[in-house]
């Protein structure tokens, strides 16, 4: 078996998305019924029998039982021809019935379509069990930071119930919903196919009142939520307090980048080694993973014994020869060896390298200036695959007092990084085909994620000023 190949392939998850402009709804493509009834019930019965072959944790939050009612009943809802919208609910429903991150249906398709059209203005929020107002142009500024109580006289606890049906998010996690909610236009256009939005909300001051707003692009609104940001930045507040900021580990799969990246870290931690500085923040938040030698290049200088990675590597299929075709690349997808194997947790599981060069199961030795002061890091639901995966060593080894919320990513990941094409309405469909499993024994799973030490709310506030609360807090506990 080719480790490589398989390893390779990325353990974060992104979705394709863009935003949009105003086309007439007749032209748009968009709501014109032009998938066949009889061609849809076929490919939604493919997709079904494609997710229960392959998906190594399609029963971790979801019951079979559960799954195949639901499979059914979305099945039964197909009597008439559909739109790609109408049939982007269906599977993307059934495949956020899973409770996985990793799995869903992507956006392109519609996103294409939707780019000139006019959406909903705002990206929401959720702070504890309310929604507020967020990212917009600069002519809606004054509204960030207001409490939505409804969008066109519908209270906003049920639509964004209605919309929760076809997010993918892992397991019980919530905090998870304002990294998806930064989409929010799109999945209001997913709901509700308006351009005119009348939103009933509380001022700063509680004061309850109605605003009438024009939606903006897709492709506007996308250039608004855009940020260019750094992987991986460093920064002495003073020489006994340094922030490392890791926004992602995409860095790690090209061997240029991991090896500039290697070399920050070396730079960065042999001076906080010289400074004697006694107080790290590693922020996480946002950082939805990327490269396992890169976060494990990081672990070697946190921790003070060698330690082990990956626990195991599985797959719930046995053979790949009659679901291989449906791969955007088939040929990324290789056979299992059975005899190289064990079976567990109900996975064809690899436990040990087939190759002296691969890392995965090995011993890792930590570095030998690891980082000996005191450890606080920040993380919230953007936290994902990867730096689940960072996360889980920490706590295993009790490294670092975690602050913020609660991350989405945990001890475990259902990836690969294999997406797969539906023939006929050409639908692209993310679905895991192997499990990634940490070695932490003594890890405790929660379905919620990994909980902090101590829990941090953002406040409605904080949207409008973008004042960061929860690097405040933690340097004003680094104060006392």
């Amino acid at each position: 078996m080719n480790f490589k190949k398989i390893f390779l392939a990325p353990l974060f998850f992104t979705i394709n998305f863009a935003l949009g402009q105003n086309l007439a709804l007749k032209n748009s493509g968009l709501l014109d019924k032009s998938l066949k009834k009889d061609s849809i019930i076929k490919e939604f019965s493919e997709l079904y029998n494609l997710t229960n072959t392959i998906h190594p944790g399609q029963f971790m939050f979801c019951s079979k039982n559960e799954f195949d009612k639901t499979y059914l009943s979305l099945k039964n809802r197909i009597k008439t021809d559909l739109s790609l919208v109408e049939y982007y609910k269906l599977t993307a429903t059934l495949m956020a019935k899973i409770k996985d991150g990793h799995t869903a249906v992507d956006r392109g398709q519609i996103v294409a379509l939707l780019n000139d059209r006019l959406v909903f203005p705002f990206s929401i929020y959720k702070i504890k069990d309310n929604y507020y107002l967020d990212k917009s142009s600069q002519e809606n500024k004054e509204y960030t930071g207001c409490r939505i109580l409804k969008i066109n006289g519908k209270d906003i606890h049920s639509v964004v119930n209605e919309i929760k049906q076809y997010i993918h998010l892992e397991g019980r996690n919530e905090t998870g919903l304002n990294t998806r909610f930064s989409s929010f236009p799109f999945y209001y256009f997913i709901y509700n196919q308006t351009e005119k939005f009348e939103i009933e909300y509380l001022d700063s001051k509680n004061h309850q009142l109605t605003g009438t707003f024009k939606g903006i692009t897709f492709k506007t609104y996308t250039s608004i939520i855009s940020e260019k940001t750094t992987p991986l930045t460093t920064e002495f507040k003073t020489n006994d307090l340094a922030v490392l900021k890791f926004r992602s580990f995409e860095n790690g799969y090209n061997e240029a980048d991991r090896k500039l990246a290697e070399e920050q870290l070396d730079h960065f931690f042999t001076q906080l080694d010289s400074l004697k500085t006694k107080n790290l923040i590693i922020d996480l938040r946002d950082n939805g993973g990327g490269s396992a030698d890169i976060a494990n290049y990081l672990f070697s200088y946190l921790t003070s014994a060698p330690y082990y990675y990956f626990d195991f590597v599985g797959a719930k299929y046995n053979s790949t020869k009659d679901w291989k075709h449906y791969a955007q690349y088939p040929d990324n997808i290789e056979e299992i060896n059975l005899n190289e194997t064990k079976f567990r947790d109900g996975l064809n599981c690899y436990t040990e390298p087939d190759s002296t060069d691969y890392w995965w199961f090995e011993l890792q030795r930590n570095k030998a200036n690891y980082y000996k002061g005191k450890i606080s890091v920040l993380i919230n639901g953007g936290c994902f695959s990867t730096t689940g995966h960072l996360l889980a060593l920490m706590r295993e080894y009790k490294i670092g007092k975690f602050y913020g919320e609660y991350s989405q990513g945990s001890n475990y990941s259902n990836s690969g990084g294999q997406a797969f094409i539906f023939p006929y309405s050409k639908t692209l469909v993310w679905i895991p085909t192997f499990q990634y499993k940490m070695k932490t024994p003594h890890f405790i799973n929660d379905p919620k994620g990994i909980k902090p030490d101590v829990e941090i709310q953002v406040q409605p506030n904080d949207l409008r000023t973008r004042f960061d609360r929860q690097i405040d807090f933690v340097i004003k506990q680094l104060e006392i």
